[in-house]
């Protein structure tokens, strides 16, 4: 699936699916914000998985985020201009520090030319330190002190885009790429595992051991007639378009 320049997709809601005998139904009134989705970054322990592919044709700010969480610097982002894939992140400030620390890590040897064909890139949190697979190959790891900042609390999961309400155009990092697939995991160290879940297919996750800890797996050639993307998980954390009244 293609997510278009200036058209995001966020995971924000959890979907009461109860009184459709029809799941192809669901609309705006069976939903609610997940306090879940939006702590998500905050626990100790967890991996996410993305597969995607970029595409010069497709319009993009000059830095724009692959996925991201409003507020300072969050997610996974692609700068054209020094063709680098990095994730950045802020976390609270420390005793060596009078402010927020900002932290950022360019993933090493991922580079357009090899992103262009697709690309599979993994980052598990393990206590005090992030470590980034590229193809469930460690790429590289970064520690920090203290945890994530409290902005991150605040909305859940952007996709193509992060600070959308910025009167700041250069902080709202838009951009256009292809997505095939994408998964959470609470509780998860074993880049194993992410892989396992990754390679398994949708009608077949459930008789995976640990199941109940796949917050989220999307599989983006599935939608319904609304638009609106599967969760493959026991959770019902549907993907939509982001309205555009959202959108600046």
């Amino acid at each position: 699936m293609i997510i278009d320049y200036k058209q995001p997709y966020w995971i924000k809601y959890e979907w009461d699916l109860s009184d459709h005998m029809d799941d192809q139904y669901v609309t705006e009134f069976n939903k609610k914000e997940s306090e879940k989705l939006y702590n998500l970054f905050h626990q100790e322990k967890y991996s996410i998985t993305i597969d995607f592919k970029l595409n010069n044709k497709l319009k993009g700010d000059d830095i724009f985020c692959i996925f991201g969480k409003p507020g300072k610097n969050f997610g996974l982002t692609y700068n054209k201009e020094v063709d680098t894939l990095a994730f950045e992140f802020w976390t609270e400030k420390n005793e060596e520090s009078v402010d927020d620390v900002f932290n950022y890590i360019p993933i090493k040897g991922v580079h357009y030319d090899e992103m262009k064909n697709g690309v599979i890139i993994t980052i598990i949190r393990n206590k005090d330190e992030f470590f980034i697979h590229k193809n469930f190959e460690l790429k590289d790891s970064i520690k920090f002190t203290k945890n994530l900042i409290k902005d991150y609390r605040e909305e859940g999961l952007l996709l193509g885009a992060a600070n959308i309400g910025t009167s700041v155009s250069e902080h709202r990092y838009y951009g256009g790429f292809e997505i095939e697939k994408l998964q959470f995991i609470d509780n998860n160290t074993d880049i194993n595992f992410s892989k396992k879940v990754f390679k398994t297919d949708v009608e077949d996750l459930i008789t995976i051991e640990k199941y109940d800890d796949i917050v989220f797996s999307y599989d983006f050639n599935i939608k319904n007639n609304q638009g609106i993307i599967y969760d493959s998980s026991k959770n019902n954390f549907f993907v939509e378009k982001i309205p555009q009244d959202f959108i600046i």
